[in-house]
């Protein structure tokens, strides 16, 4: 009887399709687990009879193997899948401290035949059945339905590819038509597709057939009707033409941000002879001049991050499209010998008119003199209003090192700006190590040692090199105490170990030595996020936006600040920029479909996902890619992405968590155990280096509720929710908290407040793990 169970069987109106771990029903088509489907198959076999809870057990999970909680679950996702309730039950009910019993004989798929005929002799007038229920049996209601998600996914197909392809706008237009038109013309088709010789038959000669018979019917129904609406709206737009949006009317924002005056870029330099030398020398010259210039005030400098990610000799209309500048400086650079060559020109982007040309041919040891003459040039062709004893010399903020040392200090720089690794970051405190070895004394290498050690900690999260790299730091300050580059980087190293009081000291510091710096004005942004001063952060990441709008990292930066406050929309506009600023940028394409799965946009999500995945696979996209699969209920997807992003980077605590909540939900438990047990001993490590992090807080506290821990969960969401109180998420994370511990009214209580604060009500109705509230009409009032 199992064998035939296993192919198939109806119970009632749902067909279960055990091999398919499948249920399908006139709202279509859910999931269920293996052992979800086990359990049901062990009810099917013995229809209106007890069957104990310690048969079931033994029975699924093997003897001794199996645990009631485990029983329990798959229960409530049998009860879920049959949409099912245990207070007054159509399919299961419960007998209480014995077991289980199957209300409803089922019925194989391949044995059930029965035929209702319309108005034949023996069969049912029209009017023996209600219309709705005329609707029903006639397929009209599959129909629309169908119609109405084929007619949204064409249109939303439409908008993202047509504008990616620059087609014209009335296409859209003629698709939006189509669809609207089609629709009643659908609803016509489906209801006199079953007329015949002057009867309407509706079929009914198995639940298997009948099935196959209306959507058949819904397929020939959908695919006519758009076809026939096409032939309509052609025909209207030929006769009358098809609906334009008054050109006067049209108030639309450029997409792009402006071009700023006084704004500037230095483009990565040619390497003539492709020698590892002169790369150094090249990439020497534009870091330095970039340097330079950002000290010259009213100059709006694009930060080195930005200018590389145009290649050398880029067209004018592309760097301009990208960089958002006015002007920028483009050059070549050639070792002969023991001569250097170096071909510059400052090139207008609007124009692409060069407005001064230079070549220069020094000795190696005048490549200093090189860098201080190019930067005089160019200070002396911008238009501002510089101070008047600002000169390309009173521009410099550390003094010449010898040749060699600069040389030595330039690989470690190199190194440190390769794929970050435990092996690049070794080598780049061993290049800056050998140039201090020569000159002990030379700042900028005791500065890009403090830069390495927190790339380390980063890394592998070392405690050990938060206290190098602020020895490290310090040392750079006593040598030059108007290095901006290390008061900043204090400042990150003080935000990552908690000491938010130092971070913004260090930020404010780095900011009177250099007003336009938009990594000082994020960094402050980040500490007041964290110590819950919304708007001053707000206010801070806008003013890094404004010093230079080009700078995509700066919008992807107020776009995670926003992200976190639940303003997905607003969110999404900020990642759009980066995407538009640079077309190849994978976190920018990732942040985007995370911030349009959490506003519901799963299109739209999976649109950007996949472009960030073609750019780069990176575990950010695939955790995220594994959290819109588990919030669709497509566990298998959700549980491969996961273990892609946990292979990816395998000290990523919350990438094993996503996993763990993934297993789970899925029955696999042991597995998950595991997962989670990994995940606690990675956050534990990072909570101890900052134990004020709330974020790291809400994540272990979720951690510690899935391994049994309840008091230890309860003590740091506690915290988190004095430490964040406007976070989103930290209500979230209270709420699944407060469910495992069975205090639902509190829960709903916590979901009402980080909805109030912009948390995705879509991702409530969806998460499996308020599986427990979804009957509660609050908690419906909540989610929709």
């Amino acid at each position: 009887m199992k064998s035939k169970l296993l192919q198939g069987f109806y119970l009632g109106d749902l067909l279960v399709e055990p091999l398919r771990g499948r249920v399908t029903g006139r709202a279509g088509s859910q999931h269920l687990t293996p052992k979800s489907v086990e359990v049901l198959l062990c009810l099917a076999l013995e229809p209106g009879e007890l069957v104990t809870r310690e048969h079931l057990l033994d029975e699924v999970w093997g003897v001794g193997h199996g645990s009631q909680e485990a029983l329990s679950h798959a229960i409530g996702e049998i009860r879920h899948v049959l949409d099912d309730h245990p207070d007054n039950p159509t399919f299961v009910q419960t007998l209480p401290k014995r077991g289980y019993r199957l209300l409803v004989e089922p019925e194989l798929a391949n044995e059930s035949t029965s035929t209702v005929v319309l108005d034949s002799a023996n069969g049912a007038r029209l009017a023996d059945i209600g219309f709705l229920e005329n609707l029903k049996q006639r397929g009209v209601l599959e129909t629309a339905i169908a119609y109405l998600i084929v007619g949204w996914l064409l249109i939303q197909i439409a908008d993202i590819v047509f504008s990616q392809l620059h087609v014209p706008p009335w296409v859209g237009t003629f698709v939006t038509l189509l669809v609207i038109s089609g629709f009643p013309i659908a609803m016509l088709l489906s209801w006199f597709l079953e007329f015949r010789d002057g009867r309407a038959i509706v079929h009914q000669l198995s639940p298997a057939d009948a099935r196959r018979r209306r959507f058949s019917r819904t397929y020939v129904s959908v695919i006519g009707a758009l076809g026939l609406a096409a032939v309509l709206v052609f025909a209207y737009d030929k006769g009358v033409g098809l609906p334009q949006a008054p050109t006067a009317e049209i108030t639309a924002t450029p997409f792009l941000p402006a071009v700023e005056d006084n704004s500037f870029a230095v483009l990565p330099f040619l390497n003539i002879d492709g020698s590892d030398e002169t790369q150094i020398f090249a990439n020497g010259l534009v870091d330095d001049v970039i340097t330079r210039l950002s000290h010259v005030p009213g100059l709006r400098v694009s930060s080195r991050g930005d200018s590389f990610t145009l290649a050398p000799n880029t067209p004018s209309r592309q760097v301009r499209e990208r960089l958002r500048v006015e002007m920028y400086l483009e050059g070549s650079v050639e070792i002969l010998g023991e001569e250097i060559r170096v071909n510059v020109q400052l090139i207008d982007s609007e124009t692409s008119f060069h407005l001064w040309s230079r070549t220069f041919n020094q000795p190696r040891e005048g490549f200093f003199d090189i860098r201080d003459e190019i930067t005089s040039l160019t200070v002396a062709n911008v238009r501002v209003a510089l101070p008047p004893d600002t000169r390309s010399s009173s521009l410099k903020v550390i003094e010449d090192p010898s040749l060699n040392v600069y040389v030595l200090y330039r690989r470690g720089i190199e190194a440190l700006r390769q794929p970050t690794s435990i092996n690049t970051i070794s080598s780049a405190l061993g290049w800056f190590d050998a140039a201090l070895n020569i000159d002990p004394k030379y700042a900028a290498a005791h500065a890009g040692k403090c830069e390495g050690y927190l790339a380390g900690y980063r890394e592998v999260d070392d405690a050990s090199f938060i206290d190098q790299g602020e020895a490290s730091c310090a040392t750079a300050l006593e040598l030059n105490p108007n290095l901006d580059v290390v008061h900043a980087a204090l400042g990150r190293l003080y935000t990552s170990t908690g000491r938010y009081e130092a971070a913004e000291r260090s930020y404010r510091r780095a900011l009177q030595i250099d007003p336009s710096s938009a990594a000082s004005f994020i960094g402050l942004g980040k500490v007041y996020q964290l110590q819950n001063r919304a708007e001053e952060a707000e206010s801070n990441l806008r003013l890094a936006i404004g010093l230079h709008p080009g700078d995509w990292w700066a919008h992807n930066q107020l776009g995670n600040f926003l992200y976190r406050s639940g303003r997905f929309e607003e969110a999404s506009t900020q990642y759009e920029y980066v995407v538009a600023l640079d077309h190849e940028n994978m976190n920018g394409y990732s942040n985007l479909g995370t911030a349009h799965m959490l506003g519901g946009k799963f299109l739209l999500a999976a649109s950007a996902f996949q472009k960030a995945l073609d750019i780069e696979p990176r575990k950010i996209t695939y955790g995220s890619l594994g959290l819109m699969h588990y919030y669709l209920g497509d566990l298998e997807s959700s549980i491969a992405n996961h273990l892609k992003a946990v292979e990816l980077e395998p000290n990523d605590y919350l990438a094993r968590s996503n996993l763990g909540d993934a297993l789970w939900v899925a029955g696999r438990t042991d597995e998950a155990t595991a997962a989670f047990e990994r995940a606690n001993a990675l956050a534990t490590d990072a909570i101890q280096v900052n134990p004020s992090d709330p974020f790291t807080l809400m994540d272990l506290a979720w951690i510690n509720a899935m391994l049994g821990k309840p008091d230890a969960a309860r003590a740091r969401i506690n915290k988190a929710l004095e430490l964040a109180p406007e976070d989103p998420y930290t209500h979230y994370i209270d709420a699944l908290i407060l469910v495992r511990e069975g205090d639902n009214e509190a829960a709903l209580s916590s979901l009402e407040t980080a909805v109030e604060m912009g948390y995705s009500r879509q991702m409530l109705a969806s998460e499996p793990h308020l599986e427990t509230l979804r009957l509660n009409p609050r908690f419906a009032e909540i989610a929709n």
